[in-house]
């Protein structure tokens, strides 16, 4: 089920043919949600030549609400599609994915900001001179100034085989064309959150299609809106994507032996934080949490199977 916020003006400016679909999944994010529709309004391509289609994870009408009353987001082409149930990041794309019109898809985490009105312009652009592109990013700029787009080891520091290559790319602003997204299923929806932008772009390399950088662009990444507090819980769900990321792509025989190895190291960092935590310093708790979350992940993969790794 979906409403449409979608603000279409004239029938002329409706006839221009959507070319991009800007994906986005709201978890708490409104806030966030409306920073960035501001600056996706004051871009330099026709806001009629894009959309924005936004998956409301959460069960209730705060992002319509927020969206409806600023005007200044009048003339923006907004989908608004409500989800029964918190169904994870991967999913609730597929679900986004699936009511886009645009023959590129741009997968974008609700706090990102535009550091240029010509962005989705040149992004485009670039797109149209990598004609056989697999995935596109530009650099993603955190608050420290770094550059958090580009990976080159999978989980747990194993290449696959990929040598000296971008293995993968953080899934924070990522172009994708439709074509290629419908060609590899989408998001695996067995991961409720992490590590399904890392597998995304493993099964479009597994395919021969390149992961292009564009490092003349830039944009604005904060991280972490939607889960600010890195507590056990979310050291949890984290360990379990990357246990679950591991099983699927690695030789029985290596992931055995990774399982073990991280084992013993989780085991030991557990006890120590754990003594340390006691002096009550936040990021020593935090560092415990994070421990004991992976030696949890792991001891209950080995006792019960990998089956409670997977997202039902």
């Amino acid at each position: 089920m979906y409403t449409s916020q979608a603000m279409t003006a004239s029938l002329s400016n409706r006839l221009i043919m959507i070319q991009l679909s800007i994906l986005i999944v709201n978890y708490n994010t409104e806030t966030f949600i409306e920073s960035l529709l501001v600056d996706l309004k004051e871009q330099s391509i026709n806001s009629q030549a894009f959309e924005i289609v936004i998956v409301n994870n959460v069960q209730n009408t705060q992002l319509n609400d927020v969206i409806g009353k600023n005007a200044a987001l009048q003339g923006l082409n907004i989908k608004i599609i409500g989800s029964e149930r918190n169904i994870g990041f991967g999913r609730a794309m597929n679900l986004a994915a699936a009511h886009a019109e645009g023959k590129e898809l741009l997968i974008g985490n609700p706090d990102l900001r535009m550091l240029s009105t010509n962005y989705l312009e040149q992004l485009l652009e670039h797109s149209k001179q990598h004609e056989n592109y697999g995935i596109i990013t530009t650099r993603q700029i955190n608050d420290d100034k770094k550059d958090t787009s580009e990976y080159k080891r999978y989980e747990f520091e194993q290449n696959l085989g990929y040598e000296d290559q971008t293995t993968w790319f953080c899934g924070a602003a990522v172009l994708i064309s439709k074509s290629i997204f419908d060609q590899v299923s989408g998001f695996d929806p067995d991961f409720f959150m992490y590590c399904e932008d890392e597998d995304l772009c493993l099964r479009v390399k597994k395919l021969n299609y390149p992961l292009i950088k564009i490092n003349e662009l830039e944009i604005y990444h904060k991280g972490g809106s939607s889960e600010p507090l890195k507590d056990y819980a979310f050291y949890h769900r984290w360990f379990k994507s990357k246990i679950l990321f591991a099983y699927k792509h690695y030789p029985t025989d290596l992931f055995n032996e990774i399982l073990n190895q991280l084992e013993k190291k989780a085991t030991v960092k557990a006890r120590l934080y754990g003594v340390i935590a006691l002096s009550n310093i936040k990021k020593y708790q935090s560092r415990k949490d994070k421990w004991n979350a992976m030696k949890d992940c792991i001891q209950k993969t080995k006792a019960e199977s990998v089956n409670w790794l997977y997202y039902k």
